[in-house]
């Protein structure tokens, strides 16, 4: 890293991966009292601040401390919302829940047939794809989160958004056609 803006643009590459993190952390009760892009600044501002201490050398270690620091980000926002006393065991939930996440992530777009390089590939572009889907609209991010993140069914999420399982259909493969449009589109560039 040789100097400070060029560490701020090399950190701001992973935003659209916090966010995606952050967004799908957040629990609803707290819609309206706290923002993933406010957290998430802090995230970027808190590693840049202390960059000295990462002591990693790939991407995969990077994306580690990035999500470790967001884990910490979140936490104190909850707790400042609550105004008690530092809660370990939800720290530790947190902390779990967005590293399997960020495993979904990677394993997103995987084939299961795939070669060791394509699978180092994939793993170094996740914030890419975290990143696309920041990008789709609101419906179609939130039926990406549903079925692929969180594992509903067809009708579990036909039930959840009050639409029939062809309408969800439907749904999910333009929300699956726009997000690999975004991804070429970003390859093209």
């Amino acid at each position: 890293m040789k100097n400070d803006m060029a560490d701020l643009i090399e950190l701001s590459k992973y935003r659209g991966y916090l966010h995606f993190l952050a967004r799908t952390h957040l629990p609803a009760r707290y819609a309206g009292k706290l923002d993933a892009s406010d957290i998430v600044q802090q995230t970027l501002l808190q590693a840049h601040a202390n960059q000295g201490q990462f002591q990693g050398h790939t991407e995969a270690e990077l994306r580690a401390w990035l999500r470790k620091i967001l884990v910490r980000q979140l936490s104190h926002a909850t707790r400042e919302l609550h105004a008690g006393k530092r809660d370990i065991k939800r720290e530790q939930s947190i902390e779990a829940a967005l590293d399997a996440s960020s495993m979904r992530l990677e394993n997103f777009l995987a084939a299961k047939q795939s070669s060791p390089s394509h699978q180092v590939m994939r793993q170094e572009n996740v914030h890419i794809i975290a990143d696309a889907i920041e990008k789709l609209s609101a419906l179609h991010r939130q039926v990406v989160i549903l079925r692929y993140w969180e594992g509903k069914s067809l009708r579990e999420l036909s039930e959840s958004l009050g639409k029939s399982t062809a309408a969800v259909v439907g749904l999910l493969n333009r929300a699956r056609t726009n997000l690999r449009r975004i991804l070429q589109d970003r390859s093209s560039l």
